[in-house]
């Protein structure tokens, strides 16, 4: 056997040493279909994609389509018939801001945000309706007793109630959610944002204004000039 440098035998020995060590990390890599850490980035171009054996792609992150002359990149969710059902893209022009948009199966849109000004497109929400501002005509009462003036009832969609409820007169005013007082004012009007008690999503509650006055003989007027629902504080 002919002899073989020392440098060489330890080069190789080097090289083994090497193979081992790849062989190990290789053994304790995560699997391909899983990171768990750092970051991924999908560019030139690129797109994710999640699609159903059927075909229908549920969720689109990317180049969305060119419909203008130009590539647009956004987001789209499918329903598993393929309806859309949230995006954000614009679709029409390259100008304007892209919506964020939400729609029923149907296609129509159940929330779209004004790209333009700013809010909300869709849904339209009602302002209060405007009521005859001749005090004589708002609900009145002569009781040294709080008596219910105006009542309603509402699904409630948020846990507090922003309220202007004007009172004329000399006399206490108060706002009641299922017959609890969440709001009252003396010779003024409630103004303000309050909790309603015990508030759970959905719930149908019975809503009053209810008025006394503490000059007795002389009436008391309240009139409710908005009730609208709000988020946490």
């Amino acid at each position: 056997m002919p002899h073989v440098p020392q440098d060489v035998l330890d080069r190789l020995a080097a090289l083994e040493r090497e193979v081992r060590q790849l062989r190990g990390r290789a053994q304790i890599r995560p699997a391909l279909t899983e990171i768990l850490a750092g970051t991924v980035r999908i560019g030139e171009g690129g797109e994710l994609i999640v699609q159903a054996p059927g075909g229908v792609r549920h969720l689109l992150v990317g180049h969305l389509g060119t419909t203008y002359g130009e590539r647009e990149y956004g987001v789209l969710i499918r329903r598993r018939d393929g309806t859309e059902a949230v995006s954000v893209w614009n679709g029409v022009n390259p100008t304007e801001p892209q919506a964020l948009r939400i729609k029923d199966a149907q296609g129509h849109d159940l929330l779209t945000e004004d790209v333009k000004a700013g809010g909300l497109y869709r849904p339209w929400i009602p302002l209060p309706d405007l009521a005859d501002d001749r005090i004589t005509t708002w609900p009145t009462t002569t009781s040294t007793s709080f008596t219910t003036l105006e009542q309603g009832n509402a699904f409630l969609q948020h846990p507090r109630i922003a309220a202007l409820v004007s009172l004329s007169g000399t006399g206490q005013v108060r706002l009641l959610v299922d017959d609890q007082v969440i709001a009252t004012a003396t010779n003024g009007n409630i103004d303000g944002t309050y909790a309603v008690p015990g508030y759970d999503f959905g719930d149908r509650v019975n809503i009053k204004v209810q008025a006394r006055t503490t000059s007795a003989g002389d009436p008391v007027y309240a009139r409710t000039r908005y009730l609208y629902g709000v988020g946490s504080a």
